[in-house]
């Protein structure tokens, strides 16, 4: 990296930014390093009081051959403002937008979308492959679901909140290799979420992808929402944990612990689950997680009844049947702190009639991630997205709130377009 100290009378166009003068904390700007890319950018600096930035030559444009920046003394470059310090006189607006998360460090939202996107596709590939594969001939190259399921990992773990997204935001599909690479993916994330170790958090993501192979032995006929089922086709429909696992073990070597997984993934830990032979009581950590998020996808989907859930819905769901004894609550606390209320990537109406993207969740608060305002009151575009932080509003005055959740497609909002120029996490 070759740096340079300029004032930011000298900003130009086409220069990469990677230092300020002050706190980033005290700005608007929700990355720490990026190419400045007009002149809105360069007002943006000079609107905060930033006297001097750090650019970074080899990323972006230098000053011009024999010009050498004036040099502005220590002592009147204005120190960055003590953040205990109230000021009463602050701007609602302004207010929003001061002492954003610890956690930015500079991510592409719309590259995290966009990259998770393509990925996903490659997995879905995969994964249909393996199913067709397996329902064709009754076999199945174990070092092909290894690599896949490597993949899967990689990409989870790498990012999660996209992850998530693309989970929630789907186009649901009944085909079994969709529900499959979500499951897996979930799986993985709640596994990580309570300390399991990588070699358990590879089993689940096999399981994942596996788990539902049994309803390849089934009619085609009861592969439809269970409400829809006689008590005897239910009974069928219940075979498929074990067919499975049969299925599975006469050709190929998965670990013992897969096996399990697969076998215990509709175990209800009050007994009212399937198969009712398994003591509920003996089903470990790793069985519970996998029939968490399977139950979790399949209300998103609508398997149950026919009629898709939301997320708020869904979760509200999981919560109850942890307190009725039929989930761990634990693991349902941590599904619920995982994927949030409002999701990364969700698109919401405060009480005050403004829509923003989720940029950002708060471990601590479900209720107040971080926004990026994209329209106002009148759900107009905004000239300027503003970024939005429940944590610093005052507690005295009123406070917007959300009050729903939208769908981007059905109020005519593009996420990738409107995340295009903003960086978060």
């Amino acid at each position: 990296m070759a740096i340079k100290r300029i004032p930011t009378a000298s900003v130009q166009v086409g220069m990469y930014l990677c230092g300020i003068d002050r706190s980033w904390l005290d700005t608007p700007f929700l990355t720490h390093r990026f190419l400045i890319k007009s002149s809105t950018d360069i007002a943006k600096l000079q609107q905060c009081g930033i006297q001097e930035i750090t650019i970074d030559t080899e990323r972006g444009l230098d000053l011009p051959s024999g010009s050498e920046p004036p040099h502005i003394p220590e002592d009147e470059v204005p120190s960055a403002p003590d953040p205990t310090t109230t000021v009463s006189s602050v701007p609602p607006e302004v207010e929003r937008i001061q002492k954003l998360p610890p956690t930015v460090q500079g991510k592409s939202l719309s590259g995290e979308l966009n990259s998770m996107k393509h990925a996903r596709q490659y997995m879905l590939e995969s994964v249909q492959d393996i199913l067709q594969t397996l329902a064709k001939t009754g076999r199945m190259a174990i070092e092909q679901v290894h690599h896949v399921t490597q993949s899967i990992m990689a990409e989870t773990l790498g990012h999660e909140e996209a992850c998530i997204a693309m989970i929630r935001t789907r186009d649901f599909s009944p085909a079994l290799y969709d529900h499959a690479l979500a499951v897996s993916t979930l799986a993985i994330l709640l596994g990580r979420a309570v300390g399991l170790k990588e070699t358990a958090l590879h089993h689940l993501a096999i399981a994942g992808l596996l788990h539902d192979t049994g309803l390849l032995k089934i009619p085609q006929a009861l592969h439809r929402p269970l409400k829809q089922l006689s008590d005897s086709e239910l009974g069928v429909y219940h075979t498929h944990p074990r067919r499975g696992v049969e299925m599975l073990t006469k050709q190929s070597t998965l670990a013992d612990e897969v096996e399990t997984l697969i076998r215990e993934h509709h175990v209800a830990l009050d007994g009212s689950g399937y198969p009712s032979n398994i003591d509920p009581a003996k089903v470990q950590t790793p069985s519970r997680i996998l029939r968490i998020v399977d139950e979790y996808d399949e209300l998103l989907g609508g398997h149950q009844t026919g009629n898709p859930m939301s997320i708020r819905i869904a979760l509200q769901t999981l919560y109850q049947q942890g307190k009725k004894g039929l989930l761990d609550g634990e693991l349902v606390a941590a599904f619920i702190n995982l994927i949030g209320i409002y999701p990364t990537y969700g698109l919401v109406e405060l009480s005050t009639g403004e829509r923003g993207i989720v940029t950002a969740n708060s471990r601590d608060n479900l209720l107040q991630p971080t926004i990026l305002l994209i329209q106002d009151a009148a759900h107009q575009p905004l000239a300027e997205p503003i970024p939005f932080n429940f944590s610093v509003l005052s507690p005295h005055g009123p406070r917007p709130e959300i009050v729903q959740v939208l769908p981007p497609e059905q109020v005519g909002i593009e996420l990738d377009s409107a995340l295009e120029d903003w960086m978060t996490l």
